[in-house]
């Protein structure tokens, strides 16, 4: 991805506009020199204070001009900057959102963080001063040089010789600081994990009694990352130092041989004094843009870092959609004519007809041989899973833990890519369809509930705040929330007895994670939000593990009213449909609006309430059905029925 015509087009005309605004600068900012010497040499030796008047009003009028191209370049090289960074950080956002929850466990929050935040903010500064002071820089040298050569050859090869050691010794510099400099990136990243894991886990750390290790640690890091820094210091410094002296040994040279020069009659006064303005414009232009090139090489690094992430968001995206077209081939239905249709169609002067597998019949959720692999692994975590769940009906999950339970959930919201097999939401395949219409329909509770900073109506209504359009599903537009509908949510998930009792009651404000409630009271915060949407597809994901007995079993009696109740209402709806020959695709719509329930469990006493149940075990299925069924066939169910002391 090219820097210029992803970041700069957008801005080309502020940026051209500053390179002329940087051009008139440096002309005004070399003319007033040329109009010292005339002032000394027409005015001072001459004795003419009419020339010394015109000359000084000309000198005023060219440092204004100075002054404002200066102040004027100024600003659009904030202007430019900033644009730049609001594009890149729109970027970073879009690439984060199409990151698999692999992707973010492979790259680490830190890292995330550093290349959102401290990266962008680097290149943002690089590029505003490089407009400022490398800009100008080509220009500055190439006018200075001219006025000097034009004056005195001479002199004129003194600056070159400075100007090209100085550079090389900046090249020198830099090469030696990248390695330090990239060094030090990774290690800021190690460190922002490790403080963040500290303060995160500073309960689990006094608990025990491993301040001191962790303390040791910290230490350690900080150590490390001081000494690099030391290093890249006592890089610069080696070389800052002596640029400076070469600057100053500039005005002594041009003294020593303007003298000459001026007593053999081929420069007066005046002309001395416009070379070593000359060369400090020069020579000061060129120390303030060795400054920032110094910073280049970060700033290349850190450009370097968040194009990784585009790069690998895009190379997502890809696969996603050389899927989605093998998925979309498979299905000859959808994608192929028959002969006979062909025929037809050229007979009759008609469109040919494509044939499209019937929905309507199809169950909400199925999966067809799913095989899922995370990243760098050589055992799949999931292998050929194969089950089905209509609407209506409940399905629990059981298995070991670590047998691939919350990876099955998160794999029907679509978080990760699978290796092989299909998934299909209401008869369509989830790859062949936008994910965001998908996961409208379903509401997820995890296995660690998760809250946001804000009041607890907020977090509420996150569980429904887009309405998704279903002529256009890769359309959503933002919808308000009744506050009828957070109290019946939360009386279901039995949050709002808790949430009664703080004063401000659902405007409490939550810290960040929920951190100031209990782990129940986020459990039910967690599935009153789910539940809000209304979805038809709930997932609990073992979420009833920090609920006491009796909370636990009033929130499963009131969930599992709530979806008898509307799986009722909608049956009773169709019925009432077909009788009145109103809607002939009663039926249908019976399809499309009842609910399911999945939930993953670790009782045998909750999951056999469930319609069927899925037994997993080391990632493969082994067993679907009732708990009757299971009991009589599967040996992995007896085991957990055995071990749980169930009687049978």
């Amino acid at each position: 991805m090219k820097f210029s015509s992803t970041y700069l087009s957008p801005v080309k005309w502020a940026f051209f506009s500053a390179c002329l605004l940087s051009l008139i600068h440096v002309v005004s900012a070399l003319t007033v020199p040329t109009l010292t010497a005339g002032i000394i040499n027409e005015g001072v030796l001459q004795g003419d204070l009419n020339a010394i008047s015109r000359l000084s009003i000309a000198m005023l009028a060219a440092s204004l001009v100075t002054v404002i191209g200066s102040l004027s370049a100024v600003y659009l090289a904030a202007h430019i900057a900033s644009r730049v960074s609001l594009s890149m950080r729109q970027q970073l956002v879009q690439a984060l959102q199409d990151f698999s929850l692999s992707d973010f466990s492979k790259y680490g929050t830190g890292t995330l963080l550093m290349r959102a935040t401290r990266d962008v903010e680097k290149i943002q500064s690089v590029l505003a001063e490089g407009i400022n002071m490398i800009l100008p820089m080509p220009l500055m040298i190439i006018v200075g040089l001219g006025l000097t050569f034009y004056k005195s050859f001479e002199m004129g090869l003194v600056i070159l010789s400075l100007m090209v050691i100085m550079v090389v010794l900046m090249i020198m510099i830099q090469k030696r600081a990248l390695p330090i400099v990239m060094a030090v990136q990774q290690q800021l990243d190690k460190l922002t994990d490790l403080v963040r894991d500290h303060i995160i886990g500073m309960s689990v750390i006094r608990a025990f009694n491993r301040s001191d290790d962790e303390k040791a640690a910290e230490i350690n890091m900080f150590s490390d990352l001081s000494a690099k820094e030391t290093k890249l210091a006592r890089t610069y410094a080696i070389g800052l130092p002596s640029i400076l002296i070469i600057f100053n040994m500039s005005t002594v040279v041009i003294l020593w041989l303007g003298g000459y020069q001026i007593d053999s009659g081929h420069l007066q006064i005046g002309d001395i004094m416009a070379i070593i303005e000359y060369a400090t414009l020069i020579l000061m232009n060129l120390i303030m843009a060795v400054f920032v090139l110094l910073d280049v090489p970060e700033a290349i690094i850190c450009y370097r870092r968040i194009q990784e992430l585009l790069v690998h968001a895009e190379k997502t995206n890809e696969t996603h959609a050389i899927k989605t077209n093998k998925t979309r081939m498979a299905k000859t239905g959808e994608s192929r004519l028959t002969k006979t249709d062909e025929t037809h169609a050229a007979n009759t002067d008609e469109d040919p007809v494509v044939k499209t597998e019937d929905t309507s019949k199809a169950p909400l959720l199925e999966f067809r041989h799913v095989t899922f692999r995370y990243d760098d692994a050589e055992e799949a975590a999931l292998k050929d899973i194969s089950f089905t769940l209509n609407a209506g009906e409940t399905l629990a999950i059981m298995g070991d833990i670590g047998s691939g339970k919350s990876t099955l959930a998160k794999l029907i919201l679509g978080l990760y890519p699978i290796e092989s097999g299909d998934i299909l939401f209401d008869g369509q395949s989830i790859f062949t369809q936008p994910i965001e219409h998908v996961r409208s329909q379903i509401g997820y509770v995890p296995q660690k509930a998760y809250l946001f900073t804000g009041t607890i109506a907020m977090n509420l209504a996150f569980g429904k705040t887009q309405t998704i359009n279903t002529s256009h599903p890769d359309q959503t537009t933002q919808t308000s929330v009744a506050f009828e509908e957070l109290v019946a949510a939360a009386k279901l998930a039995g949050a709002h007895e808790f949430i009664s009792r703080f004063e401000d009651g659902y405007e409490h404000e939550l810290a960040q994670g929920g951190t100031n409630l209990s782990g129940g009271q986020r459990q039910r915060l967690a599935m009153a939000r789910a539940l809000v949407r209304k979805p038809r597809l709930l997932i609990f994901d073992d979420s009833f593990s920090a609920l006491d007995g009796i909370t636990e079993q009033q929130v499963r009696k009131a969930v599992a009213n709530e979806i008898s109740t509307h799986n009722s209402n909608v049956n009773s709806n169709s019925t009432n449909n077909s009788n009145d020959n109103t809607n002939v695709n009663s039926n249908t719509d019976s399809k499309s609006t009842g609910r399911a329930f999945i939930s993953i469990e670790q009782k045998v006493s909750a999951a056999q309430k469930a319609d069927k149940i899925l037994v997993i075990n080391q990632g493969e299925s082994v067993g679907v059905g009732t708990h009757d069924e299971l009991l009589a066939h599967c040996p992995i169910y007896q085991q957990i029925v055995t071990s749980q002391e169930v009687a049978l």
